[in-house]
């Protein structure tokens, strides 16, 4: 299933007929989920969970309800379709059209320049550590939005974005190729150039949004994948349905990944919506297989996040992270984006905190 399968999900959005369907039960409407999480949204000065809520390690001042009462519908939570087949109206996100954001205007960043067939973004002021070293962000399939997480989240690191057309095929990008090699030699001329001394690239993430998951797991297949210390999935993990050794086959580099992020050997962060596209199994489905993969199971919260986001699964082991949201529109896929910021700042804490003088073992 590559990108003729998972080219822009937006054209399979509505729910298949018939289907068992796995969800928590909602409670009462929008309008009361709303003023429930807002409640939530003071920060407190120690982060300490009360009875009724989680302090997510990714967002440690923006708490999520625990829904305990919430039932399993359709019984394998596991296999289901996602439930929560519903999307907010703009009104309900505060005006925000998710799929039609303004640019946001920040000094930390100078302009966009093209590189290779990609472009790229420096910090204004260059930042290197004591070894001359800097944090590469390389994401998939998404530029412009993705700058704008980069800003909210308030880090400073080298961002590289890919975005081609839908007919193209991203995991074609990052197999026998040097593309990766390239876009690292590259960045680092760049740097070095700006700053005015030698840069070389420490922790790299790579990042992924909607079909540009493809991308990322070719490059999860090459020698170089050591050097990745970091993978954010953006609604974008699909595999084939209805064939279990080709859905497996598909999400095993994932899955690999995320046994070595919940032992906290490296970064990983899952975001899904609850669209539920008929050929294919959904992004819900995917990221559900992974956690039971690992023995785990998602817990049934309740939260308001940025562009109107609704939280309603979680999941943190080690440094493996799923977040799952209700929606199933075009623009509760666009919003997903904006669960970037909250991935991008986690991933400043574990980078600041590791070694200046080496990258994370492979």
């Amino acid at each position: 299933m590559h990108e003729a399968r998972a080219a822009f999900l937006l054209l399979a959005l509505a729910a298949g007929a018939g289907a068992v369907y796995y969800g928590f039960r909602p409670r009462a409407n929008a309008a009361s989920l709303a003023s429930v999480s807002a409640s939530a949204r003071s920060p407190a000065v120690a982060p300490r969970a009360a009875p009724d809520t989680i302090v997510d390690p990714l967002s440690p001042d923006h708490p999520a309800h625990v829904e305990p009462n919430a039932q399993l519908d359709g019984g394998d939570w596991v296999h289901a379709r996602p439930g929560f087949q519903y999307s907010r109206k703009a009104a309900e996100r505060g005006g925000v059209e998710p799929c039609d954001t303004k640019k946001l205007d920040s000094p930390a960043f100078d302009d966009w320049k093209s590189f290779d067939q990609g472009r790229y973004l420096l910090p204004a002021v260059p930042s290197l550590n004591s070894a001359g070293q800097f944090d590469l962000v390389i994401h998939l399939n998404g530029d412009e939005p993705v700058r704008r997480e980069l800003i909210e989240s308030g880090q400073k690191f080298v961002l590289y974005t890919l975005t081609i057309d839908p007919s193209q095929s991203y995991a074609a990008l990052f197999t026998g190729s040097q593309l990766f090699s390239t876009i690292v030699s590259g960045l680092e001329r760049a740097l070095s150039a700006k700053s005015g001394k030698s840069a070389h690239v420490n922790h790299i993430a790579f990042s992924a949004w909607s079909a540009g998951f493809v991308g990322v797991e070719a490059a999860l297949a090459q020698p170089t994948a050591d050097r990745i210390d970091a993978v954010i999935l953006i609604d974008g993990l699909h595999a084939p349905r209805n064939d279990d050794p080709a859905f497996k086959a598909q999400l095993k580099p994932f899955i690999d990944f995320a046994e070595r992020a919940a032992r906290g050997d490296k970064f990983m962060f899952v975001s899904h919506s609850s669209i539920d596209p008929p050929n294919f199994a959904s992004t819900t489905e995917c990221a559900h297989y992974l956690i039971a993969s690992l023995g785990g199971r998602p817990q049934a919260v309740r939260r308001d996040d940025p562009m109107g986001l609704e939280l309603v699964e979680y999941f943190s082991r080690g440094e493996f992270n799923v977040r799952g949201y209700a929606g199933n529109d075009k623009a509760d896929h666009c919003a997903q984006l904006a669960t970037l910021r909250q991935a991008f700042a986690a991933l400043g804490r574990r980078w600041a905190a590791a070694p200046a003088d080496t990258v994370p073992p492979g």
